[in-house]
């Protein structure tokens, strides 16, 4: 092959640590998005060995955290499950105590099998019930018990690997002999019970939403009640009571139900999405990969990739937590329906 007629100038420029924009801006600026993974599946039925495993073989008292993170292998080793985001299970063993700490990432708790379980959040207690979302924002003070007499387990999401790619990432430990931690009631949280009600004098700067706690009854009735939209999909949005907004500036979620017998449109998002299977069971194509899943199951939505999913055998109700907000920010969001 001959040699380019500016091969020596390229040289120089590169030992000067100057790139030339012509002979590389199909590769810095690509004609459309291309995630580097495709869709990520784990089965409940795999995971739960693992977190039996964990809770016999690992002391939540050496330990910050007893996770079980969802890692897929397109990112070459690193702790991500899709793009900004990473999805895992937490497991408590009866009386364990995880540690209380805060950090730069935000981060929410989705209950599975955590009856018995409490968040304590920036001094507020919040139980953990079947379907409950709890939020535990950026830099607000939470640890985790479990008062009941079996393990519990929930589903974490959290988009760390977006923080880290920002180099922006602060944690702080906490005292694992702080008892007054732990002896709290739901506190201000009562504030934030009633729908449509706000009340007056008790100010929130916060970006994040002032509500940590989402009951999953509340969530069920009105998924209940909501007609399908555009994609042939009831969609519940979890929303800062004060804005109507995502519940957090770089994190969005969603409770979304499957009708039996009609399958949504396919349908391509600019934003990562990680799906729990709550209840039910289904069928889902992402991009050329079809497969199904039942309760618990968790899989991935790559960014831009078209998706469809559909109930098998009666409706099935997914969790959805994507990275919208932060992509919104950025002027970068597109949302398409096939």
């Amino acid at each position: 092959m001959a040699r380019r007629a500016d091969a020596d100038l390229i040289e120089a420029l590169e030992t000067a640590r100057i790139h030339p924009l012509w002979d590389r801006y199909r590769r810095i600026t690509p004609i459309r998005p291309d995630a580097p993974d495709d869709a990520g599946v784990w089965r409940w039925r795999d995971i739960e060995p693992f977190a039996t495993r964990a809770a016999r073989e690992v002391a939540v008292e050496d330990i910050e955290r007893r996770a079980l993170i969802l890692a897929h292998p397109a990112f070459g080793g690193e702790t991500v499950t899709t793009g900004n985001l990473i999805a895992a299970f937490t497991v408590l063993e009866p009386g364990d105590r995880a540690v209380p700490h805060r950090h730069t990432a935000s981060a929410i708790r989705f209950a599975t099998r955590a009856e018995g379980a409490v968040t304590i959040v920036n001094g507020r207690r919040c139980a953990m019930l079947e379907g409950d979302l709890v939020l535990t924002p950026p830099m607000c003070w939470h640890g985790h018990i479990n008062e009941g007499d079996d393990r519990t387990v929930w589903f974490d999401a959290a988009n760390i690997p977006l923080v880290n790619a920002l180099h922006a990432n602060f944690f702080e430990p906490g005292s694992r002999a702080d008892n007054a931690f732990w002896e709290v009631d739901e506190g201000d949280e009562r504030l934030w019970q009633e729908a449509g009600l706000e009340a007056e004098g008790h100010a929130h700067e916060a970006a994040h939403s002032p509500k940590f706690r989402y009951p999953g009854t509340a969530t069920r009735r009105l998924l209940d009640a909501a007609s399908p939209g555009a994609d042939g999909a009831k969609t519940v949005r979890y929303v800062n009571p004060l804005t109507g907004g995502p519940v957090m500036p770089s994190l969005d979620c969603y409770a979304r139900r499957l009708v039996a017998g009609k399958p949504t449109r396919p349908r391509r998002m600019l934003c990562s999405q990680v799906c729990l299977a709550v209840s039910g069971a289904g069928r889902s194509t992402v991009g050329e990969e079809t497969f199904e899943w039942s309760r618990h199951d968790v899989f991935t939505v790559p960014q831009w990739s078209w998706a469809r999913h559909e109930a098998l055998g009666g409706d099935a109700d997914l969790f959805v937590v994507t990275d919208r907000p932060a992509r919104e920010s950025l002027d970068l969001m597109r949302d398409e329906l096939g």
